[in-house]
Parts: C-alpha cells; structure tokens; sequence
C-alpha cells in the first residue's frame, strides 16, 4: 500500500450530471468511497436529474447554476464566460468551506468548472471518461488534472496519467456466471434461442418499429424480449401481429432486473451507450448494436467497435437498417455455439474491479 493510500482523503467531491451516463458510474464509486470510511459529497445542478438519482443516498448535494454552451446560440455563448466564472467561484466557495481534500469529476456540464475551482484551490482532480470519444467537458478537464481515467482504451492520447480503468458496473451484473456455461446449459435444455431488445427508459423507436418485423422474418424457434420504454407497449406488441408460432414473445415497457435479463439472453439488440457496452461485455453477451445517430460525435459507433473488433458483437447502422437488412444480419447468428463464442469474447474484453481501481486511483492522489 502507498503513503497516500494509507493517508486516504477524508473527503472526496464527485462531478457528474445530466445523464445516468455520467452519474451512475460516478455513484459505484462513490457508494464504494463510503464504505471506506471516506466522507462523499456531490457537485450538481439545479435542474438535474442527478438530484433525483441521488435520493435516499445518503450524499450531501451541493448546487452550481451552470449551463452547456456547445451547439447553442450566438447570445447564450457570448455570455458563457460570465456565467462559468460565476459557477467556478461558487465551486471555489463550496470546496473551501467543506474542505474538499479531492474531486471527482465523470463528466457533464458541472465537471467543467468544478474541475478548474479545484485546480485554482491546488486540489487534486481526478477524472472519468465512460466514452470511447472523450466528451468536451473531459477533454478539457483532461489537461489539468492529475490522474485520467479512461474506460476504453486510446481515448486520451499516451500519457503517464492516463489509465485504462473500464467502466464502473452493479455488482450484480459482475456476478453472471460464465458465458460458455449458460449457453451450453440451455442448449442441453433444447431451448429457443433468447433474444433481448433494449432501447433504454424512453425506447429506440428505431428498434420497436424495425426489429419485429425482421424477427418475423427469419422463421427459427426464436424467444423474444423486447423492453421498449414507456408508452410503446402497445404499438411494439402491434408490430408483432401476425407472427409465426415459433416466434414467443414478450414485451415490456422497463426491465426492472438487467442482470437477470443479460443472463438469459443468447443474443442482445441495443444502443452502444458507454454503460450498455460495458455491461453487455461484463456479463458476456452476443450483441447487435445500433448506435443513436445523434450521439455527439458520433461516439455511440466508436464505444460499439470496441467489442465489434474482437469479434463480440455486430454494428448495424439506423441510417441503413431497414427490417430486411437486419434479417440478412441476424440469419448467419442464429446458431447458439457461434453467440456462446461471440460472448466469451465480450467477456474477455471486460473490467469488472473498475469501481475498485477508480478507487485506489483517487486514494492515491
């Protein structure tokens, strides 16, 4: 153990908001930062939904007015100066009167100037990217502080302080058991094929409109489980009217226990978001990715190549994918001992001590 392990920060302040994106990871280790005797604190906005994620966590919040200025108009950035140099002395102010030893910063707009009111009080900045394309917050927090971590690998050019850590998981998604044996265990059951569909809380309407009707299609013993978010029930579940009897299916509007839904699936359809990639390659399985065209910078596509390059999962394209194209697609997957080797290679690629490692990370600071 280091010195600065064994004089462990009392008191570390997280930077995440926005997006479950950004605060989720940033939670894992925040609950894990607690349950070693460290004191966590939140840096958040007014309006964001971290607000509402943090309930019941047992973690002072503390507010800063603070908005993006990307891709906004001309009057909002002319006055973004103003409004960050306002946001970064109440960061200042907040850090010196709670005695912040060390900040956290997982992305989204408070990060930003919660990241340079550390710098200017000489408090050490640790920083978390969950894309395989650095966000522009991250970018450039990346220059000032001490320690970058990255969940993909070759997101931040080669330095000495940046580190390969992975994406932060639930413990319980750590927890599925090996692809080779579940696969083999319901092949030797003589069970269909299990597809799972997921399009997030809100849905992919891409997904609930395209994907039945290629199922429909492909005439094999196929087990569906389509999540497609609130108030879709009922068009998804219309969509597939008219299937074959040996097509079953069910359709939800969430999935309440993911690991449990990653664990029975052969196969996964889904958006390449930075969480999604990193479970489906935690649990081990097959994946279809079809990344959300308007993702900035297109990072949903890089995240989903990094599996697609082991050869653990397939990118279809939305622009291209019609229900005829994703039939071609999923034909040659339908075999169980070709997605068996597809998601071992997933779980090969996977990190699952990442909450452990961001941690040691900012104890070391």
């Amino acid at each position: 153990m280091t010195d600065a392990a064994q004089t462990k920060p009392k008191h570390v302040m997280m930077m995440a908001a926005g997006t479950g994106g950004h605060v989720f990871p940033a939670l894992a280790v925040a609950k894990e930062l607690q349950q070693q005797g460290i004191h966590v604190s939140w840096l958040a906005t007014p309006t964001g939904m971290e607000n509402r994620l943090l309930q019941n966590q047992n973690i002072p919040i503390y507010q800063i007015d603070i908005q993006g200025v990307r891709g906004n108009g001309l009057a909002r950035k002319l006055m973004a100066p103003f409004k960050i140099l306002k946001a970064t002395l109440s960061a200042m102010q907040l850090m010196k009167k709670h005695q912040v030893e060390v900040v956290a910063g997982f992305g989204g707009y408070v990060a930003g100037p919660g990241g340079l009111a550390a710098r200017l009080l000489g408090i050490p900045v640790i920083i978390h990217e969950q894309n395989a394309i650095a966000g522009f917050t991250n970018t450039q927090l990346s220059h000032i502080a001490k320690t970058v971590c990255q969940a993909f690998p070759d997101t931040f050019p080669a330095s000495t302080k940046i580190v390969t850590t992975g994406n932060p998981v639930r413990k319980e998604i750590s927890a599925t058991l090996t692809p080779s044996w579940r696969y083999q265990e319901r092949e030797k059951a003589g069970l269909p094929l299990r597809i799972l569909i997921v399009g997030g809380s809100l849905g992919a309407q891409a997904l609930n409109e395209r994907v039945p009707e290629a199922l429909k299609q492909l005439n094999v013993p196929l087990n569906v489980y389509h999540q497609c978010g609130q108030n879709h029930a009922d068009s998804t579940r219309a969509r597939y009217a008219n299937k074959p009897d040996s097509l079953t299916v069910e359709v939800q509007p969430f999935i309440e226990d993911m690991a449990q839904a990653y664990s029975d699936a052969d196969l996964i359809i889904c958006r390449a978001g930075a969480l999604t990639v990193t479970e489906i390659a935690t649990a081990g399985v097959a994946a279809v990715f079809v990344p959300l065209p308007s993702a900035v910078d297109d990072h949903q596509t890089a995240n989903a190549q990094f599996l697609a390059k082991t050869g653990a999962a397939k990118i279809c394209p939305q622009a291209s994918m019609t229900p005829d194209s994703l039939k071609e697609l999923l034909m040659p997957l339908m075999n169980r001992q070709l997605l068996s080797e597809m998601a071992s290679k997933a779980r090969q690629q996977a990190q699952p001590n990442a909450t452990q490692h961001v941690v040691a990370l900012i104890q070391d600071l």
